[in-house]
């Protein structure tokens, strides 16, 4: 599959997304997870598949500087590898039983199976990148591009450390002098943010792009990232709250329960705009709500509660205006890369995350056994 600009408009981005699941589908049945007790929970931890927004952006951003895309798949293939990784380590840190509708795997597999196939899917991106050499991407660009995802690597563990950290008490965190604002930023720029931008940064390193390019691409991922994570922040308050996930946590948003930042005494962003904008009545039971201890059918009522408190202070609507702020920002970041189909790629993903952000992503089929 190479990218020219005559061929590159017959490649859609359902078309792209469909190579990139061709790709971890190949490298599954190929033997990518090896023999043994890890090869299961790999293959499970991967279905079904997300909307592969990160190798996407890899792809178009090494397309944009005339890259190819079939020279950069592997490395593709290796960001979403990485990035399921991370959900599962997420989901041991948050205490989620579900993923993406279904047993987590370390809720399927066990603990020690969970940790060590997602610690195996991260060097498996490494192994990716080195795949790229033999696709005619010089060693050089291998190089930067390892330095620059060990950079993200590091930036992503930070970010979840930030956010654990944050957790525990709304009051502490929303009584900072600008409600907490900053530090959820800081944390979802670290933590969501650092992966979307490394592999813009990687897809321009390995198209051949030069460094103004790769700062341009790298400034679209970051933004991107944020708007992506504020995105993600608001999907429980557009979930069913009356449905069952089967973990007693409400029913499930994209990836995961739409309580599991209730339970985990997490305030996001809507809850912290909530308090920012409500009154003094808002803020006591924005306290009441997510301070106290709750079992699992008081935390969906409390949902319920904390969606219309969240509606009628305007947190909703204020936190859909800075993910739409953060998608002006990725389209502004792109105005310096020429005109073309890649380009036009980029900015219809930004888009994508802008519209959805009332509602979940859409799902996918599983990938077998």
């Amino acid at each position: 599959m190479q990218r020219t600009d005559a061929g590159a408009a017959c490649f859609p981005l359902a078309e792209l997304r469909h190579a990139v699941d061709a790709g971890i589908t190949r490298w599954l049945d190929q033997g990518g997870a090896g023999p043994g007790p890890l090869a299961a929970p790999q293959r499970w931890a991967l279905s079904p598949p997300g909307k592969f927004l990160r190798p996407l952006v890899l792809l178009a951003s090494a397309g944009a500087v005339g890259g190819r895309y079939d020279a950069v798949m592997p490395a593709a293939v290796g960001v979403e590898l990485a990035h399921v990784a991370t959900l599962v380590h997420d989901d041991i840190i948050d205490g989620d039983d579900l993923r993406r509708g279904r047993d987590a795997a370390h809720r399927k597999f066990g603990t020690a199976h969970g940790l060590l196939a997602a610690d195996a899917l991260f060097f498996a991106l490494f192994q990716q990148l080195g795949a790229c050499r033999r696709s005619g991407v010089p060693d050089r660009s291998v190089l930067d591009a390892v330095e620059a995802l060990g950079a993200a690597g590091q930036q992503t563990a930070r970010g979840v450390a930030q956010e654990v950290a944050l957790s525990g008490g709304l009051r502490e965190v929303a009584g900072r002098a600008d409600g907490g604002i900053g530090a959820y930023v800081e944390t979802a720029r670290l933590k969501s943010a650092s992966l979307f931008r490394a592999a813009c940064h990687v897809g321009a390193l390995l198209g051949g792009g030069s460094p103004e390019q790769a700062g341009v691409l790298t400034a679209y991922g970051e933004a991107l990232g944020i708007a992506f994570q504020i995105r993600d922040d608001l999907l429980p308050y557009a979930a069913d709250g009356d449905g069952d996930s089967g973990s007693g946590d409400g029913g499930q948003r994209a990836g995961k329960p739409v309580c599991s930042d209730l339970r985990n005494r997490r305030p996001a962003l809507p809850v912290l705009l909530a308090y920012r904008l409500g009154g003094r009545a808002e803020r006591a039971a924005l306290a009441e709500l997510f301070d106290g201890p709750a079992d699992a059918r008081t935390r969906r009522r409390q949902l319920a509660r904390l969606t219309r408190l969240a509606g009628d202070t305007g947190a909703l609507r204020a936190a859909q205006c800075m993910a739409r702020a953060y998608v002006d920002r990725c389209h502004r970041a792109l105005a310096p890369v020429p005109p073309g189909p890649d380009r036009d790629r980029l900015a219809r993903l930004a888009d994508e995350v802008a519209e959805s952000a009332y509602g979940p992503a859409p799902g996918g089929g599983h990938r077998g056994p």
